[in-house]
């Protein structure tokens, strides 16, 4: 797996293998990407790490889910026996079978921006909450 936080890349790959434009707003369009160059080129993991002080607010993170939900559809349409494997991807399947899932999001939400709530437990039902509004787009 590739994941593009924080990427250092030579200039023939990116000439060879663009971003797909079809991808608006936030989200996965790294990561769709980084699926097509795995296939063409060698990946090297460098333990480089990178942090930055400005973390998102319960608020904006929920935003971006909220916008990246038709992203990951198209990445889980253009791969889908690799995306077919992500823990979001599992969820989001799950989820969409659930009745009321609308008011079941609205909780999740809810419960994220609870704080009160152990970090942990705000954490999971972020994450249930990215995968609920995934049940809608896959």
């Amino acid at each position: 797996y590739v994941y593009t936080s924080n990427l250092l890349v030579r200039r023939d790959v990116f000439e060879s293998e663009a971003f797909d434009p079809g991808f608006t707003g936030w989200g996965w369009e790294d990561v769709e990407w980084a699926m097509r160059v795995s296939r063409r080129f060698r990946v090297v993991h460098l333990d480089n790490a990178a942090t930055h002080m400005g973390l998102d607010t319960v608020a904006a993170l929920a935003g971006k889910y909220e916008q990246s939900a038709p992203n990951f559809a198209r990445m889980a349409e253009r791969h889908p026996a690799i995306v077919a494997a992500y823990p979001s991807y599992k969820a989001a399947r799950l989820l969409k079978r659930l009745p009321g899932l609308p008011r079941l999001r609205k909780m999740m939400r809810r419960g994220a921006d609870t704080t009160w709530l152990p970090v942990g437990a705000r954490a999971f039902s972020l994450r249930l909450y990215r995968a609920a509004l995934y049940a809608d787009a896959v």
